[in-house]
């Protein structure tokens, strides 16, 4: 298997214009748009209709597989809850269809809810450690607006930081991204295990 390692260099500007004037010379040195993210504390219309996402939302089809789970867990548990009493009804159902129905539309809802909520902690990255640096976060935090990209080589991130430096943003979170699948280390008191 063959690695490549690519590095991710962050400008940090003041306002979205310079992010456009940053993403415009980044482009214009021939860096892919894929290899360009823009990053900020509110969404930037300007940006979204332009770059697009790169991965689609899978909230909306796993949500209807999580009510479709909800619907089946809900039957099991009437069905084995009425088989389980062993009440003597004459005939009758022990649970009637009006019962039955709330109990297997509260569990399509609690699964549709659950399943939205855990694939929108996944695709915002919120369980990810140092996914992104304390600096850029916190400039983030402030109101300014990160512009990352990522250099394949030595060539492309003297590039990359001549055009951040030429714009005036601040050059940070240099970190090497691995492109394969990578073990995390731990760390214990200092050292590696």
């Amino acid at each position: 298997m063959r690695r490549s390692t690519a590095e991710n260099i962050t400008g940090i500007v003041d306002s979205p214009r310079e992010a456009r004037q940053a993403e415009t010379c980044l482009t214009d040195e021939g860096f892919a748009r894929d290899a360009i993210t823009i990053m900020s504390a509110e969404p930037l219309a300007e940006f979204i209709s332009e770059l697009g996402s790169k991965s689609p939302g899978r909230a909306g089809m796993l949500s209807i597989a999580g009510g479709i789970a909800g619907a089946g867990a809900a039957i099991a548990l009437t069905v084995w809850t009425s088989r389980r009493m062993g009440l003597v009804t004459g005939g009758m159902p022990i649970i009637t269809p009006w019962a039955f129905g709330i109990i297997v539309y509260e569990l399509i809802a609690l699964g549709a809810i659950l399943t939205t909520f855990v694939v929108t902690i996944y695709e915002a990255g919120l369980l990810r450690r140092g996914a992104i640096d304390v600096e850029v976060d916190s400039a983030i935090a402030d109101g300014k607006v990160a512009v990352s990209v990522s250099c394949q080589n030595d060539t492309s991130r003297r590039v990359a930081e001549s055009v951040f430096s030429k714009l005036g943003a601040k050059i940070c979170g240099n970190k090497t991204v691995d492109s394969t699948f990578t073990k995390p280390t731990k760390h214990l008191r200092g050292g590696r295990v």
